[in-house]
């Protein structure tokens, strides 16, 4: 291979290099932007579960004040029901009592109870 011909070979092998330089320096900055926009959107939906399990929260307390006032209600109810049989009325049956104390025993209940019926 004679000077001219090697010469041409490496300034094509030269100008690769630069292109390939350039390709990754792109390359690099299409990543970071990308990077960047997916750290956005990170930002976002993390925000959307955080106000998701705010919501469930809420939804949370609802329920155990819910229950309490269900067996506050439930007992007068119930002892209502003894007067009135005391006094000679026929007895009516109560609503379903809870199947537990706690609350996360009735939720477990009613989401069973919910899922037997078709509801959920």
């Amino acid at each position: 291979m004679n000077a001219d011909a090697v010469g041409r070979l490496m300034n094509v092998i030269l100008q690769m290099q630069f292109n390939l330089v350039h390709v990754i320096d792109t390359f690099h900055q299409q990543t970071a932007e990308v990077r960047q926009q997916l750290e956005v959107i990170f930002e976002e939906e993390k925000k959307v579960l955080d106000g998701c399990l705010n919501g469930i929260d809420e939804r949370l307390k609802e329920c155990s004040a819910l229950v309490e006032d269900y067996k506050k209600h439930y007992s007068e109810l119930s002892v209502m029901s003894e007067r009135l049989r005391r006094l000679g009325a026929e007895p009516r049956p109560l609503p379903a009592g809870l199947p537990a104390d706690r609350v996360e025993g009735v939720v477990a209940w009613r989401l069973q109870e919910l899922r037997a019926q078709g509801r959920m």
